[in-house]
Formats: C-alpha cells, structure tokens, sequence
C-alpha cells in the first residue's frame, strides 16, 4: 500500500493542476452522465437503425467527450499544442474508432442465432460477448503496437512484471463495504449478477455455466485494463504526458453507460485512479487484479442479495 501511494503522491507533487482544468472537466462529464441516464441516451444509441447508425452514433459521442478534454488541457497549457501534430491525431482517430468497435460489436449474435435454439442463446450472447473484445480490441492493438511502436519494450504495460501486483491487495479490500453497501440498492441488484442461473445451455449444470461464465467475465477485464489503462494512458504518454489520465477518464465513465449510475460514477474515481497508478508504475497488472476482484465481488454480494432474498 505504501508504493501505491508514493505513486499518487507523486503524480500529484510533481505536476501542477490547475482546479479550474478539473472542474470544468468533472462538470462536463457529470452533466452528459446526468443527461445520459434521465433521456437513456447510451439505449437510444443502441436501438439506432440501420445497424451502422449505433456506431456512428457512439463514435461521434466518444470524440466528442476526447477531443473536448484534450483541447482544454491545451487551453490551460498543461500539454502541448497537440492537435495540430498529425500522428496524435490519427492515432486518437484509430483508438476511438477501436473503442467504437468493441462497444457496439454484435454480429455474433447473428451467428448464435442461426446455429442454437432460443434456450440456449442467452447465455451464449453473454459468454461469447466476454470473448469478442480479443478480435474487436485486442488484435488490433497488438497488430498497431507491431507495426507502429515495437519500441515500447512494455506492450503498454502488458509486458511489465506482474511479480508486485499483490500491492493493489488492499484497494480491493477497501472495496468491499462499498460494493456490500450498494447490493442493496435496486439498480444494482436489477443489474447484478450478470451470470443469470435461468439461462440455460446444453445439459450443463448452473455450476458449470457459473463457472465458465465467470471465468471469461474476468479475462474480459484484462481487455478493458490493456485498452485504457495500456494504450489510452501509456500509448498516449509521448503526446499527452501524465495528462493522458484525463481523457481517458473521460471515455472510462461514458464506457459505463447503461450500467447502474453509481457504478458510473464510480468509475470516474476508479478510472483516475488507475490511470494514475498504470502512468507512475508503467505496468497495468495491478489494475487488472483490481478490476477483476471488484468486478467478481460485485458478482458475489448480487448473489449473496439473491440467496438471502
């Protein structure tokens, strides 16, 4: 726990941050998540038809909330005049379009669709769903990172030793009240768990379905962890320097649209917070330990409700 906070307290000793800069940013992001959830923009965008219109739509919706955050940190001078340097600007261009992929891919429900009966497809559309994020995210960036940026010895932090992530112990413990506290919550519990016992699949039991469920549940976090923490942060560190946790951030929460809205908010602090840590430590496996344990125990204490409910 004490290197953790070293590394916050670094970030935050070595820099100047200007108030102003985050207040701004904290009342944009809190406004459109306002907006969000009171008009369901996140299903609106979703429901879009024709089928290309969803990714149009949360294409526009994540540039504007990046391009917004970086051109005030240009206007507050805490970075460089980075939108006049082409190479940021088409790198943003192919994470934002990455990052549209990943949230709105679903021609794989088309797939389950045409080869499972109808009982057992809910519990596909789920499972598969966890998986499709290493054809939608993940090759992409290893294809970028070994065409583009074979310099960077840590593949984003991926290829940093794992050997000291038993440090991020302690802010998943800290979690625990919280997340207990929120399982009461109707929004939570009318979200969580995400592993539902009454879809069905083959003969298998609902211990096996649990299990291979929750399995690649968390696998999927590794995604999130190398997509945001990894290339938004130390991907965008030549351009955007510490200030690369800023519009990350930024996209962090709106990827938590149609979740519960503490959750969202939530992931603001998160987000921050694990940007701040992946950014000082160069090494994103602390936050994926973080992310899965909360993200399981989340699943836990659902379930805990359900069983006492």
């Amino acid at each position: 726990m004490k290197t953790i906070w070293k590394y916050f307290k670094d970030y935050h000793t070595s820099l100047k941050h200007p108030i102003w800069l985050y207040l701004i940013i904290t009342l944009f992001l809190g406004l459109l998540t306002w907006f969000n959830y009171t008009y369901k923009l996140e299903k609106w965008l979703d429901r879009l038809k024709p089928d290309y219109l969803p990714y149009v739509g949360h294409f526009i919706m994540f540039s504007v909330i990046y391009w917004l955050i970086v051109w005030l940190c240009v206007q507050f001078k805490v970075i460089d005049n980075v939108l006049k340097n082409r190479s940021f600007i088409l790198k943003s261009f192919f994470m934002l379009t990455i990052l549209t992929l990943d949230v709105c891919f679903h021609f794989h429900k088309d797939f389950i669709r045409a080869n499972f009966e109808f009982k057992n497809r809910f519990y596909l559309y789920k499972v598969v769903g966890q998986m499709t994020s290493a054809l939608t995210a993940i090759l992409p960036l290893f294809i970028y990172y070994w065409w583009k940026e074979k310099h960077d010895q840590t593949l984003y932090g991926f290829k940093a030793s794992a050997r000291k992530i038993g440090q991020y112990v302690p802010l998943v413990l800290l979690m625990i009240p919280l997340i207990a506290a929120a399982s009461f919550h109707e929004s939570f519990s009318n979200f969580y768990p995400i592993f539902k016992e009454n879809q069905h699949f083959l003969d298998w039991s609902v211990q096996t379905r649990a299990t291979v469920f929750e399995i690649f549940y968390g696998l999927d976090f590794i995604t999130t962890e190398f997509m945001f923490r990894g290339f938004m942060v130390l991907g965008f560190t030549y351009y955007l320097g510490p200030r690369a946790v800023l519009p990350m951030v930024g996209l962090y929460v709106a990827l938590h649209y149609g979740k519960p809205a503490g959750e969202t908010i939530g992931s603001f602090f998160g987000g921050y917070i694990l940007g701040v840590l992946a950014y000082q430590s160069k090494n994103i496996w602390g936050g994926i330990l973080a992310h899965v344990g909360i993200a399981w125990l989340m699943e836990l204490f659902a379930w805990l409700q359900k069983m006492w409910d």
